[in-house]
């Protein structure tokens, strides 16, 4: 806390290396109640690490950690998610102080020109530590594999960090659950192998879990939306309290994850790439149950009701993919 307390507010942090040639960079606490990087962070500046490259350092929400309670906020409450701004910075001429700041991050990382960028963060509930890219390519793959054998490739427009051409591998990193010890432990040791190895693109591939395109279910802003071991009379939307104990796991076709209220799975949305709501094709009411129609995949499934209600309830890989369960669905329609 007196370390959070003397940067104030957004902070670069340069360390010189062993080979000052090359550079890498660590981006941490995008959301100010994601603190694990940051704790391994200050761990380094505590023992005054030299790591094998000179070492970048961006630690952005500072503001937000601040904010009493410390480390409860994800963002400020006049502001939005910080890790949804990135996408309209570069040519938003009338841009917020979110996305100035964006716009300085990336300028910052271009002019520091690394070798590699990680981003850090947590889940909001329990969750196995996982990597997330915009591609799958080699170099990625021997970054993720420094933290994780699972690896999440996007394929939409959200606005994140990974999005942006930095010119060099870019991996977002969350390692666990916010307020899960083992994922400060995890942070810890596996951003030491990233800053210490002499290098990071020389190791063999190792098996990863490979998630690529996942859809994310999203709930209407109208709607109430409630997680709980029981149904809440008035909410449209019931999902289990326990629902992140299923996250990395294959969840078969007629699992229950909830219950429909009166508007049944109206108020879901599951965005395909031709934008069409293919929520009907993957979830159904039944007797009264919010049940899966097909096998699935699901991961970053909050138990967090305001995370759920203004990002998404989940994200998920039907085992099929989405094209094939769609030209079916239409068939047996």
């Amino acid at each position: 806390m007196e370390f959070i307390k003397i940067l104030q507010g957004p902070t670069w942090i340069t360390i010189e290396g062993k080979d000052n040639s090359r550079q890498r960079a660590i981006v941490t606490l995008l959301h100010g109640n994601e603190p694990s990087g940051l704790k391994a962070i200050h761990r380094f500046l505590q023992e005054e690490i030299t790591p094998a490259t000179n070492l970048g350092i961006f630690i952005v929400s500072v503001n937000a950690a601040l904010l009493q309670p410390y480390f409860s906020h994800r963002y400020l409450p006049d502001e939005t998610d910080f890790n949804r701004c990135f996408p309209n910075t570069l040519n938003n001429k009338s841009s917020n102080a979110q996305e100035l700041l964006a716009i300085k991050i990336i300028d910052t990382l271009l002019e520091y020109e690394p070798e590699a960028i990680v981003d850090t963060h947590n889940t909001s509930a329990h969750s196995d530590a996982f990597a997330v890219a915009v591609s799958s390519r080699k170099e990625v793959l021997q970054l993720s594999q420094l933290f994780t054998n699972k690896l999440v490739v996007l394929d939409q427009e959200l606005g994140t960090l990974i999005e942006q051409d930095l010119n060099c591998p870019v991996v977002t990193i969350e390692f666990g659950g916010f307020l899960d010890p083992k994922a400060d432990t995890l942070a810890l040791d596996t951003l030491q192998n990233f800053v210490s190895s002499d290098s990071l693109f020389n190791a063999a591939i190792s098996q990863i879990q490979l998630l690529e395109k996942p859809l994310r279910l999203e709930i209407s802003k109208s709607a109430h939306l409630h997680y709980s071991a029981s149904v809440q009379d008035e909410a449209d939307i019931t999902i289990y309290n326990t629902i992140d104990q299923m996250n990395f796991s294959l969840i078969k076709a007629d699992t229950a994850i909830g219950w429909a209220g009166k508007n049944g799975i109206k108020d879901l949305f599951v965005k395909a790439v031709n934008g069409k709501n293919s929520c009907p094709e993957l979830f159904l009411e039944q007797n009264g149950f919010l049940t899966t129609r097909v096998p699935m995949t699901i991961f970053m499934a909050t138990t967090d009701a305001h995370i759920a209600s203004n990002d998404c309830l989940m994200y998920l890989c039907p085992e099929d993919g989405i094209e094939r369960i769609e030209s079916s669905f239409d068939e047996s329609e």
